[in-house]
């Protein structure tokens, strides 16, 4: 028990230090910028990003208070508990920020739209009595890619129009709109026949639903905030100096400040609660702090390019930097839309026919969403350290690039119409196909459990691909381009 107590002050102290700050720094942050300097930033900025930055800062700083943790099994790690910590670090500072929304905009009631103030600290609204005027609404049908590999496609047709107190002063010139966004999704590797099918059958029902919608019957809105969606009902009502207000319906039921502070110490108490639990199974030891044990700078030692070490650093930091740089010219970071990236280098059939043959290569450093960039750089990590080992980096650099760029073409060759994708899993499977080909020119019985691991990837690859109708070519074929030039390698050898 005496050294469960060690533990606790170990970890207890610094941890309930990091939520607090944690808390305090993006709470005053949000409030300094979007308040006081009145700088709107898109909302998932703060319920998403910023709070995920700050946690992992927060982790970072005290990773090493959990170094007493030390597992009988040496091939155990406190890796779990570490993220434990972050998980709850992350949740809180999100719920915090649900928080200010609610206790800092406030919410009102009036009789009708010509009552409606326009206020920043105002943003929700129940409004008695409203009219939309269907005929001076507007639309947009927009595409973006979803799904951990980019296999599924969403559809949206984004509706605005103006909100007034009744028909009869629908003439005049409203600056309060109402705004509904309707969505569907398909699978990306559908013909296009098909897929301009969906998109027909997509949009008359979504005509269909607002002709038949009985917009008197809402009463409850919702501002939209700072987001991709705004900018879009922005630029359909040309909204350039932001005056015009925004407003989506939401549900009578919508939480208000006082129930995310409760959440915020429920969620608390059962993390900590959890935590103390969890520090029973776990033995105690004194560790002195060993730059040369420490998780956290090895890895950014593995991400500093270096002598012996140059491809792998330079091509994951590539990919990390590319995705990220998207975000700061506002493109969604978590599920870009497909026009989005396009006008960033994504494939497109179209725009390569037109001679834009650079996409061929841009494209392999590009990714359809956050899941998608987070595993495809983990499988990049641990398949190209195996792969460097065996090929050496200047070959390892012509296996990545050349799969990469004749996946993509292989792949144009099968959708020649209107096709829009990334490459970066070409390249990707490109290593893992010629660890598989290098192995079976070495001689199946020596290198077997290798074989086996990488068409194993392949196989589970394509079989996700089957049950989920994404593209599998390139995939298959980045592997197998792959094996053919390691086969090259190892003849030449």
């Amino acid at each position: 028990m005496k050294n469960y107590f060690k533990k606790v002050k170990s970890i207890f102290p610094a941890l309930l230090v990091s939520i607090l700050i944690s808390t305090l720094v993006c709470f005053f942050l949000r409030y300094l910028i979007e308040l006081k300097a009145e700088i709107d930033l898109k909302l998932v900025n703060w319920e998403f990003v910023i709070p995920l930055f700050i946690a992992v800062i927060s982790v970072i700083l005290m990773r090493n208070k959990f170094r007493v943790l030390q597992f009988e099994n040496k091939e155990k790690d406190n890796f779990f508990y570490i993220f434990i910590c972050l998980a709850l670090i992350f949740s809180l500072i999100i719920i915090s920020q649900m928080f200010f929304t609610k206790y800092f905009y406030k919410s009102i009631r009036v009789n009708d739209v010509s009552e409606i103030k326009f206020d920043r600290a105002i943003s929700e609204y129940e409004i008695n009595k409203l009219y939309v005027d269907q005929k001076q609404g507007k639309g947009d049908f927009q595409t973006k890619t979803v799904g951990r590999n980019g296999e599924k496609m969403q559809m949206q047709v984004f509706f605005i129009a103006p909100l007034f107190k009744d028909s009869a002063s629908a003439k005049a010139i409203s600056k309060v709109w109402y705004s509904e966004i309707k969505d569907t999704t398909i699978s990306y590797s559908l013909s296009d026949k098909k897929k301009n099918a969906a998109a027909k059958k997509f949009i008359q029902h979504t005509i269909d639903y607002f002709e038949k919608k009985n917009f008197s019957q809402e009463h409850h809105f919702e501002k939209v905030f700072q987001s991709d969606e705004k900018e879009t009902f922005d630029k359909l009502i040309m909204n350039h100096d932001k005056s015009a207000l925004i407003l989506k319906p939401v549900s009578n039921e919508t939480k208000n400040a006082d129930y995310f502070l409760y959440l915020y110490f429920k969620i608390l108490a059962v993390g900590l609660i959890i935590i103390l639990f969890s520090l029973i199974f776990i033995p105690y030891k004194e560790v002195k702090y060993d730059k040369k044990n420490d998780e956290f700078l090895s890895i950014l030692n593995f991400l500093i390019p270096k002598k012996g070490n140059y491809f792998l650093p330079v091509i994951i930091n590539l990919n990390l930097i590319y995705y990220f740089v998207l975000a700061f010219f506002q493109v969604d970071i978590f599920y870009p839309r497909t026009e989005d990236l396009v006008i960033f280098g994504a494939v497109s059939s179209e725009k390569i026919a037109q001679g834009e043959i650079w996409r061929l290569l841009t494209a392999i450093f590009m990714h359809g969403s956050l899941p998608h960039i987070v595993y495809n750089m983990l499988t990049l990590s641990f398949a190209g350290i195996f792969a460097k080992d065996i090929f050496g980096e200047k070959r390892l650099s012509i296996i990545y690039f050349t799969s990469g760029i004749l996946s993509i073409i292989i792949t144009l060759c099968f959708h020649p119409d209107n096709y829009v994708g990334l490459g970066a899993s070409g390249a990707i499977f490109g290593m893992i196909g010629a660890i598989f080909g290098v192995s079976c020119a070495n001689g199946f019985k020596d290198n077997k459990i290798i074989i086996f691991v990488t068409s194993g990837y392949l196989l589970l690859n394509v079989l996700f691909g089957l049950i989920t109708n994404s593209d599998n070519v390139v995939h298959i074929s980045g592997f197998l381009i792959g094996a053919l030039v390691s086969w090259l390698f190892f003849i030449r050898k």
